[in-house]
């Protein structure tokens, strides 16, 4: 008999919950959302969770929608491999079968308590729908305006920023950057969920109710900053809906690291290096910037890109203007993309961080870096940035106006003294947006799962739970019926 009824697990495993975030990347990819996933991912395995990650691998040249099973850091994460080429119509953004059924796969094999989608992308809005309806709660975090805009930034081709949806406009500007899928050229004459459409309006239309829809099945509904949640309210996002939830920054020892690098590694060639972190997109605004401070006459500044200049949406023709202007300017350097372990290598060289983006950015990691490690930062007065005002190590500046930049460039070339690297005081941590997040996955868990789920710690808090709580005297209590059914 004993044989045939083993014991019940008893591990630390059962404890904690299970959590699936969706994204477009996991580490050791680069990049923001990235970067934010992963350290969260970390504080919640400290607390007694399993994450477990879906996202695609657009590298890949495995066969298309083959997935790739791998641990990264305590964390399950599944890679699909896949480059967007399935598209035939503006509403494959909004649906596809596919990605549904990849997702559906995902959580039919890996247990999941609640998901988290921090980006829909590279899987179409459309599996909110099939998350929802596999009965998991279901968390989103809007980290920029993909829901609103497939480019993602509200950022049009003509470079004007978008405040609100305006259908009209949201044609013109898709059909420039993916005719293939709109109406008029050639995309194919269907909607999200199949309706016949006429024109490149109706497409643009049917898409964006679409992702409004998709969006209203979500339990909960996050954004990082107060001018982001405007922008979807005025979009269409019944007001109340979205909860702030400010990111967190690991920037532990980042301050004492980047001072250590200074000491060990001082300069005294007098040049002012100006750094611009991240992706160098048309968004960002780096051609801009780099094209006003060029055009002060001083060998004493510099301008480092540390980031990809990727292509835009297929459209390279930024990118190579920025590489033209480093060919033709040796002050402008493109040193590349950087892992997350050599960012007090990269502050530590720099003299200020510009943040000169043209979007209305929804949180900024890159500022909040170079505050936390004590670098000056000039940034746009822009979204989530004007959150940085009162900060005295931060400049706030127009983003249409770049001679106010080369204005700033040049008081601080005439009077190094206003460049103090003081860390900003200490700000929100992966542990604090980690500890916020759990209550709401517990609270989740409790009124629509209808169970009390067993913690290690009390929701939101860094007190241990007693061991006595219910669901454990429940275990507990089933492991001894176990014990003397084998007649132990």
């Amino acid at each position: 008999m004993s044989e045939a009824l083993p014991e019940p697990a008893d591990a630390p495993h059962a404890d904690g919950l299970d959590l699936g975030f969706v994204s477009m990347g996991y580490a050791p990819d680069v990049g923001g959302i990235e970067t934010h996933t992963a350290e969260v991912a970390r504080e919640l395995l400290a607390r007694g969770h399993r994450v477990h990650v879906l996202c695609i691998d657009p590298g890949s040249d495995a066969p298309f929608l083959s997935v790739r099973d791998e641990i990264v850091d305590g964390v399950g994460v599944r890679r699909v491999s896949y480059r967007y080429q399935d598209h035939r119509a503006l509403a494959d953004l909004g649906s596809r079968r596919a990605a549904n059924d990849v997702v559906m796969a995902w959580l039919a094999g890996v247990p999941t308590d609640v998901v988290h989608v921090h980006h829909g992308s590279p899987f179409s809005a459309g599996v909110l729908g099939a998350i929802h309806d596999m009965g998991r709660p279901l968390c989103v975090t809007l980290h920029d305006y993909w829901f609103l805009c497939p480019r993602g930034q509200m950022l049009r081709v003509d470079g004007v920023v978008c405040e609100r949806v305006d259908h009209a406009a949201c044609a013109e500007c898709l059909g420039a950057t993916w005719p293939h899928l709109m109406p008029s050229t050639g995309g194919e004459l269907r909607g999200p969920r199949g309706a016949h459409l006429g024109d490149d309006e109706q497409a643009a239309r049917a898409r964006s109710e679409h992702a409004l829809e998709m969006l209203a099945l979500a339990d909960r509904l996050f954004t990082p900053s107060s001018a982001a949640r405007a922008v979807f309210e005025r979009c269409g996002v019944p007001e109340g809906r979205i909860r702030l939830l400010a990111n967190g920054v690991d920037t532990r020892n980042l301050p004492q690291a980047v001072a250590a690098l200074r000491r060990a590694e001082a300069r005294r060639d007098g040049v002012l290096r100006v750094g611009v972190l991240g992706s160098a997109q048309p968004s960002k605004g780096v051609l801009e910037f780099a094209r006003a401070a060029l055009s002060i006459e001083t060998r004493e500044l510099s301008i480092e890109v540390h980031g990809p200049v990727p292509d835009y949406h297929g459209d390279g023709t930024y990118a190579a203007e920025l590489r033209a202007l480093s060919l033709a300017d040796d002050r402008l350097q493109l040193r590349g993309p950087y892992a997350r372990a050599d960012l007090p290598r990269v502050l530590a060289r720099l003299d200020v961080v510009a943040v000169p983006s043209r979007w209305n950015e929804v949180f900024g990691l890159s500022a909040r870096e170079a505050r936390a490690a004590g670098v000056p930062v000039l940034a746009s007065e822009r979204g989530g940035l004007l959150d940085l005002a009162g900060d005295p190590g931060v400049r706030l500046l127009s983003s249409e106006d770049f001679s106010a930049w080369r204005a700033a460039l040049e008081e601080l070339l005439s009077d190094r003294k206003r460049l103090a690297f003081v860390p900003a005081p200490g700000g929100r941590t992966a542990h604090e947006l980690a500890l916020e997040l759990e209550v709401h996955y517990v609270d989740l868990v409790r009124t629509l799962l209808g169970r009390e789920p067993a913690l290690l710690f009390e929701p939101g808090q860094d007190r241990a739970r007693p061991r006595h709580d219910a669901a454990l005297t429940e275990r507990t209590l089933a492991q001894k019926v176990w014990r003397f059914l084998r007649g132990d």
